[in-house]
């Protein structure tokens, strides 16, 4: 029994969805239709989904669908279904299928992964990424279980999945920052300029760190972004959910 879910803002032509509907229908798996509304989010609709009865839910649409869709979904049997319009590379690398005609062929054979997601103060979740928001860098201070992270950041992603990143534990978040060193004053100074009197050598630094929870600090409040949707801002509480989804992917994925 089949769910749909869609985005129709992420639509790229006129006619689409029923090409996408017609695709499902010979294949033998069309369904209900919903789509999201300003008195209908993705998450009430996933909930009416689940009242209904309904054992796959399929998201059609960017990031921020799938997520809300998984927030609902998270902890449960019923599983995740997704057809990528406008997702991210990393969303449509997870699911195996770079676009939405070679994902209704794997939702036909409903093939379920099981994975932790990321996690924002105990509600909301990622699937993939989380980008802390910043077009210049900031002090940012990481409070890990053990120690303390601190740098002026140019970068900062949170990752649950990414296809550049081997997972070592599955339960545990990837942490990677990009920072810059700063100009060293006073003493500090004058020691550089004797061990290096000719330049002054600034370097980006990449920190990377693997956890199941962090707390994230900046002077003030900066958006936290998964896809291009902001679900929280800092001082946040991020960690791996203790949960798993259910999700459709490719063969092999």
């Amino acid at each position: 029994m089949y769910y749909y879910i869609f985005d129709i803002k992420r639509l790229r032509k006129k006619g689409q969805i029923d090409l996408i509907k017609n695709q499902l229908t010979s294949l033998g798996i069309s369904g209900e239709y919903a789509y999201i509304a300003p008195n209908q989010s993705a998450e009430m609709l996933a909930e009416n989904a689940l009242n209904k009865g309904y054992t796959t839910i399929i998201a059609a649409g960017g990031d921020d669908l799938i997520n809300s869709v998984a927030n609902v979904l998270v902890g449960r049997r019923e599983v995740l279904g997704v057809i990528p319009l406008s997702a991210s590379e990393e969303l449509t690398d997870l699911i195996g299928c770079k676009d939405w005609q070679s994902a209704i062929e794997v939702l036909r054979f409903r093939r379920i992964k099981e994975m932790h997601l990321g996690r924002i103060s105990g509600s909301s979740h990622f699937l993939t990424n989380l980008y802390l928001d910043i077009s210049s860098p900031i002090e940012v201070t990481i409070e890990f279980k053990d120690f303390i992270l601190q740098a002026w950041a140019k970068n900062l992603i949170i990752s649950n999945y990414h296809p550049e990143i081997q997972k070592k534990f599955v339960d545990y978040l990837d942490v990677a920052m990009e920072s810059i060193k700063q100009k060293p004053t006073g003493i500090f100074k004058r020691i550089s300029n004797i061990i290096k009197p000719s330049e002054q050598n600034l370097s980006d630094n990449i920190s990377f760190v693997r956890a199941k929870s962090l707390r994230v600090f900046t002077k003030t409040a900066i958006p936290l972004v998964a896809g291009d949707k902001i679900i929280a801002k800092t001082p946040q509480l991020i960690e791996s959910s203790d949960d798993k989804i259910r999700i459709v992917v490719a063969k092999n994925s």
